[in-house]
């Protein structure tokens, strides 16, 4: 996880197979054992989504998204009535009852029974909200979902960097783990902005050609290379512009009607050529494959590692 820094965690059962996935031993459950230890965390570090991130580095990240989303997110919050008042009260009753851990379900009962949460979307922006501020943060699994616990009981508490360090921290391992990528991709994919990317480009020394920006470690892609990849991965979430990797005519393919919901997809070569379903582990191709590929695709599905 320290490697990406911030992995793409709106989807539980596919964030684990996208970082099992990236591990020698391929093991959703080994992924599992992070998070009940509490070395791996879900919150939202950046453009108000979920992410996985180590537990090391989420007062960090922390730092940065309330400089950068509190003021986005003001008009929400009148919108739901939520002033701050309310607030203080979901943060006094989260204290009290998140304990050793808490569903959604039973935090969002606890803030209803005391008038907390009396309509649609509130008790979301609440954990969202408290989760920002340092209280609140997703940690073991149970289930199929992560329990919410309280930040400062399930992680040991360290000295936060400032928000420039933080910011230094953050851009230098998306150009890591996304390279080749643009100033324009990293900047919406951290949600900050250009000036504090450039700043730090400039100060890492990272190359920067044909509109590109290089980490210089980056290996031939393998012509012949095959990854099943989990509907929200970084292969194809980590970028805004994404037809270097799936052609226009098939974008739509990918997140029908542009919803936000992405489909699991088959990567060879580089280039999306289909999708596949979870539930029965079968392919769906772009244009239809040499028998040869068919084959290794249909070995693939039955290897890909699922979560629950």
């Amino acid at each position: 996880m320290d490697h990406f820094g911030a992995m793409q965690g709106q989807d539980l059962p596919g964030v684990l197979t996208s970082i099992a996935l990236r591990t020698p031993e391929k093991s959703v459950a080994a992924v599992i054992d992070d998070f009940n230890s509490g070395a791996i965390v879900r919150t939202w570090p950046q453009r108000g989504t979920l992410h996985v991130v180590s537990s090391s580095r989420v007062r960090d990240l922390l730092v940065v998204a309330r400089e950068r989303t509190f003021r986005t997110t003001v008009k929400r919050r009148e919108a739901l009535g939520i002033d701050e008042a309310v607030l203080e009260r979901a943060r006094s009753i989260a204290l009290e009852v998140v304990g050793d851990g808490i569903t959604r379900a039973d935090l969002t009962k606890a803030w209803e029974e005391a008038g907390v949460v009396d309509r649609p979307g509130r008790a979301y922006h609440l954990i969202f909200h408290l989760s920002l501020e340092g209280i609140l943060v997703w940690g073991p699994v149970s289930g199929k979902g992560n329990l919410i616990v309280l930040l400062d009981r399930w992680v040991p508490e360290m000295k936060e960097r400032s928000y420039d360090e933080a910011v230094d921290d953050i851009v230098t391992r998306c150009v890591l783990s996304h390279s080749p990528t643009t100033r324009k991709d990293i900047s919406w994919w951290t949600s900050l902005p250009l000036r504090d990317v450039d700043r730090v480009l400039k100060s890492a020394g990272f190359e920067q050609r044909d509109g590109y920006v290089w980490a210089g470690d980056e290996k031939e892609s393998d012509p012949d290379g095959l990854h099943l990849l989990p509907g929200f991965d970084e292969m194809i979430l980590g970028y805004s512009d994404r037809t270097a990797t799936v052609a226009p005519e098939y974008q739509n393919a990918i997140c029908p009607g542009n919803n936000g919901v992405f489909k699991p997809t088959i990567v060879h070569g580089g280039q999306v050529i289909g999708t596949w379903q979870r539930a029965k582990r079968e392919p769906t191709f772009f244009t239809p494959p040499k028998n040869a590929l068919e084959k290794r695709v249909e070995k693939a599905l039955a290897e890909v590692p699922l979560g629950a």
